[in-house]
């Protein structure tokens, strides 16, 4: 059992369990009996392994926050920081988070006292959003830290942070151009939530911007939302094209779902990438053996990676300074479209 059990148990945030466990004075004191009565019911034994290590341990350490546990894109970057970073002898600790709705300030607090508690070097914090947050803040973090496919301000001075991002709007809006310059005007658009606030929430705004631009807004009434799960996106995409049978073109917010698209548009009868043409999002590398090959926008994952290691390793040394980078996806034409 670790903290978070003890936070789901006692239906609080980690951050809190972690405040009542250090005594912080801003919990109220139900609150704290509430937090300290489950503990106890459940004989739980807090972990002091990151004040040993803040303590002793001389290994320089990166930490690496993952926002998204069920992300096939995430899970590719962390297989290769972790490879490249424990190659030039750091330890990697790696945290997986899937609290979506978790309030952002609350969420930042809770990634400060995990750079702190585990001495970190630097930080590699992947997905999320964090456009809320004010400069102080962004400011405070206690060690050299780079967002990447995260959601930050759009209006900022110096910062204390560096990004290495995707042009994540402009690649989703030449996507689901391409299908209209190809003459589709009956197009289904497959999203994760129309709730989601991360970078596939931009890629959104990317599609229906494209199709108002177009006069094609009469293809809002085809949005789908797949919840990055196969099974929703099978069963409401099958359900839209079953009632539209006038659509000809499915633009797919990740590779991930494209599995579920095929199989949608084969099960309403429909011949995929023929019947309807499909254009996806990532360059996912299992999309080039589906039947059809996916046509898709291309992220240069090796390059992410090697700017990431670059620029993360000149800031630990102080050879750097932050920085904002920002990478362009490349088109790459299969069968599907």
């Amino acid at each position: 059992m670790n903290i978070r059990d003890i936070a789901r148990l006692a239906d609080v945030t980690a951050s809190t369990v972690s405040k009542v466990l250090n005594n912080y004075p801003d919990i109220s004191e139900s609150t704290k009996q509430h937090v300290l009565k489950i503990i106890e019911e459940n004989q739980y034994v807090p972990n002091n392994n990151a004040r040993y290590l803040k303590l002793s341990s001389k290994v320089p350490q990166i930490g690496l926050f993952i926002e998204g546990i069920h992300n096939s894109v995430y899970e590719i970057m962390e297989e290769m920081l972790s490879a490249k970073f424990h190659n030039t002898g750091y330890t990697i600790l790696t945290f997986h988070d899937d609290f979506y709705s978790q309030e952002k300030e609350e969420k930042f607090q809770e990634l400060l006292n995990y750079i702190k508690g585990h001495n970190l070097n630097g930080l590699i914090y992947i997905g999320g959003n964090f456009e809320s947050l004010s400069e102080e803040q962004l400011k405070s973090l206690p060690c050299p830290v780079i967002f990447t496919h995260t959601v930050l301000p759009t209006q900022m001075g110096d910062t204390g942070y560096s990004s290495v991002q995707m042009n994540h709007y402009e690649s989703a809006y030449k996507q689901m151009s391409y299908l209209i310059q190809k003459g589709h005007t009956h197009i289904s658009t497959v999203i994760s939530s129309k709730e989601d606030k991360s970078v596939y929430g931009i890629r959104v705004k990317g599609y229906r911007n494209a199709l108002e631009d177009h006069h094609l807004l009469h293809n809002f009434d085809y949005i789908v939302e797949g919840k990055y799960g196969n099974e929703c996106t099978y069963l409401n995409l099958k359900e839209c094209l079953l009632k539209h049978p006038e659509i000809s073109g499915v633009c797919c917010f990740a590779d991930i779902m494209a599995p579920a698209v095929i199989r949608a548009i084969h099960d309403a009868g429909k011949i995929p990438g023929k019947d309807v043409q499909i254009i996806s999002f990532d360059g996912v590398d299992f999309v080039n053996y589906c039947i059809p090959s996916i046509t898709t926008f291309v992220q240069p994952t090796q390059e992410l990676i090697i700017c990431i290691y670059d620029l993360l390793m000149g800031l630990i040394s102080g050879e750097r300074e932050h920085q904002h980078i920002t990478f362009s996806a490349k088109l790459v034409l299969n069968e599907s479209c």
